[in-house]
């Protein structure tokens, strides 16, 4: 019995953002780029995504309703199966106990509002591969 061959799945990020302007700017910068974009409003719903996708990456916010990126980054790396789920916070929150209690928690990268998309996209890409589309669809 031969197996079918599996087609290549594209990296997927999960942008949790209680901004919908965040979110949107988030899914159209990351258009150039051969990734699907998951978004959540609220810390609730993007543990729920993360547990029920299984994104490559995470990229949330600190401050939000119905659970706080600290609650969401506790709740990822104290379960098996999302602990090594990479999170990156993007936050207005610019202090340095924040900083160090995140980077404890064990998020990949710490970055603050106003966003810098070229940080961003290092950040993302030391976690995973990203290319932009023409690269895959040559």
């Amino acid at each position: 019995m031969s197996s079918l061959p599996t087609c290549p799945t594209r990296p997927r990020i999960l942008c949790i953002d209680d901004d919908a302007a965040i979110l949107a700017a988030l899914t159209t910068r990351f258009k150039p780029y051969d990734v699907e974009v998951l978004t959540a409003c609220n810390g609730k719903h993007g543990i729920w995504l993360a547990v029920t996708e299984k994104p490559d990456v995470v990229v949330t916010d600190l401050r939000m309703p119905h659970g706080d990126g600290d609650y969401l980054v506790e709740c990822l790396k104290m379960r098996p199966d999302t602990w090594d789920i990479p999170v990156i916070v993007l936050t207005g929150v610019n202090d340095r106990e924040t900083r160090r209690w995140m980077l404890t928690l064990g998020v990949s990268a710490y970055l603050n509002k106003p966003l810098s998309f070229d940080a961003l996209v290092a950040a993302v890409r030391r976690q995973i591969e990203i290319k932009p589309q023409e690269a895959v669809a040559r």
